[in-house]
Parts: structure tokens; sequence; C-alpha cells
């Protein structure tokens, strides 16, 4: 036994664990730009794509699925080819892979959704915010009620809610960019004063500067840095405020985003697909396809 007394236990520098995969996607950026100048240029774009997906889907729990693709509603409303979602990997997230290997992806099965470039342009983010509305305005789920609990099959609904925001399972997006060497704050600050907060990422990882994320004003004045997940719900804007979170390390940048995705994952509760809702409009079952069997 030790004789030592009063010794602290040493602190471990957890954020050196990301330094193995911070180079690995670091190592696909630089690769990006030796594929891109020999004129590959779509090759080069997924080269920096997969590294990112690549982090997910080793650190990610089996229980999360890691793909990119499609997202498509029980309408079959169907969202662009986006660069990586996050599903539950049990609750029938695929409907149906393409002989190229693109997934469609059932929305209720949904967690997370990103955009992965190489490099910053100001056109990403307006892009970004396109997309996201016009999948606010197409794509349908229910909400899954404050109320509700999961319980490992369908749950059950308390007579009280568990969390004040409005629905339990939000859709929570971010950005992932390689390089920011090109980006200044002129290029979002208007655009973030003029959207609506609900079609913003809720993250915008700078990889190698830092992570854009919301945050509560009067927690940051008494010295606690409180992050809003879910800068939609919140509704007095006033004492909130969008910031860079700046880091001098990559994997900082990375290891912070992965923890706050893993929150959003362990908080938020998602609702089921009803696969025959799927199957009825993929069939078009419709009356006049059913002849019931005593007319014959």
């Amino acid at each position: 036994m030790s004789t030592e007394k009063d010794t602290e236990f040493r602190k471990l520098s957890i954020d050196s664990f990301f330094n193995f995969e911070a180079d690995h996607i670091d190592i696909a950026y630089k690769q990006v730009k030796l594929i891109h100048n020999s004129g590959d240029i779509y090759s080069s774009g997924n080269q920096f794509e997969n590294a990112v997906r690549e982090f997910f889907k080793i650190k990610l729990p089996n229980k999360y699925y890691v793909s990119n693709g499609h997202i498509i509603d029980k309408y079959l409303n169907t969202s662009p080819q986006l660069d990586l979602i996050i599903a539950d990997n049990f609750k029938t997230p695929v409907l149906y892979t393409t002989l190229d290997k693109s997934e469609y992806l059932t929305y209720e099965s949904i967690y997370s959704y990103a955009e992965i470039k190489s490099s910053w342009n100001k056109k990403h983010i307006t892009d970004f915010i396109l997309t996201r509305e016009r999948m606010q305005q197409f794509l349908e789920r229910e909400n899954v009620s404050p109320n509700f609990i999961d319980t490992g099959g369908k749950g059950i609904e308390l007579d009280i809610e568990t969390t004040t925001n409005s629905s339990k399972n939000p859709l929570f997006t971010f950005m992932f960019i390689g390089n920011s060497d090109n980006f200044t704050f002129e290029h979002i600050k208007e655009i973030y004063n003029k959207t609506d907060w609900k079609f913003l990422p809720n993250i915008i990882c700078l990889f190698d500067k830092g992570i854009i994320v919301n945050i509560n004003k009067k927690c940051l004045d008494n010295n606690t840095f409180k992050v809003n997940i879910y800068p939609e719900f919140i509704e007095n804007k006033s004492e909130n405020q969008w910031v860079l979170l700046s880091y001098d390390k990559k994997r900082s940048s990375l290891g912070t985003l992965y923890y706050i995705i893993l929150e959003h994952l362990n908080t938020c509760v998602l609702g089921y697909p009803n696969m025959l809702d799927y199957m009825q409009q993929i069939f078009e079952i419709k009356s006049e396809n059913i002849d019931p069997l005593n007319d014959y």
C-alpha cells in the first residue's frame, strides 16, 4: 500500500486521444489538394468526405448507423444527396440501396445529417440553409411528444412533460469544413442575423479554427459555458448568441463536435418508421387494385 497521503489523482488529457483521428482527417485533406490538382475534382471531394464519415463510423456505438445518401419520408418525398447521415441502426434506417450504393433512409430513423466541405466558401452556408428550408417544407415526420418515454418497445406517454422543448426528436444538423483560410465573420454575420435559427446548422465545425455554436449569454457572464444544442427551441433570442469557440488544435475542434453530437444522440428520442405506410406508397396500393376474395 502506498504511504503517500493527500496525493491527487492525475487528470487524463482526453483531448489528446483525438490526435490520431484528427491526423487521419488532416491527411485526407492534404490528399484532396493533390487529387484536385490532377483534375479529378469529384474524387478529391469524396476523399475528404470519406475520412470524416469513417471517423463517426469508428467512434459511435453500434446503435448508430452512419451513411451518406438521401432521407425519404413515408410519402416518398426525398432529400438531396447528403454527405453524412446518422441514423438509429435498430429502427430500419435503410429503405433501399441502389446498385451504386446510394442509400435511402427513413426519415423517422434519422438523428442528424451534415454537409462536409474540404474548404470554406460562403456559398456553402447559403446552400445548406436552402436545403434545410426545403426539407422542412417538403419532408414530414411526426414530432415525438415531450411527454413520451422510450421504453425499448413502443414507449409510454406520461401525464407530465419531460423536456421544455416542443418535441423530443429534433433533427440535428451541422457543417464540417476542413480548411477555413477563406472564412471571415462577414461571410455569415448578415446571414445569421436574418435567418430563422431553425434553418441554421446547429454547429459549424471549422476543423482548423474552432466551433461556431449558440450559447447562453447570462451563463457566460457567470463564467459558465452553456451550449444551446437546439437553438430552434429558444424563444428569447436576445439572451443567447452565436459564437466561435476558438481552438489552436484540430483535435479540439473534432473532439468538441463529437461530444456535442453524443449529447444529442443521448437525449433525442426518435419515433418508428411504419413500414406499412412506406410499402403502400412504394407499390401504389389503392382501392382499385384490392379484390376481396368473396367477390370471386
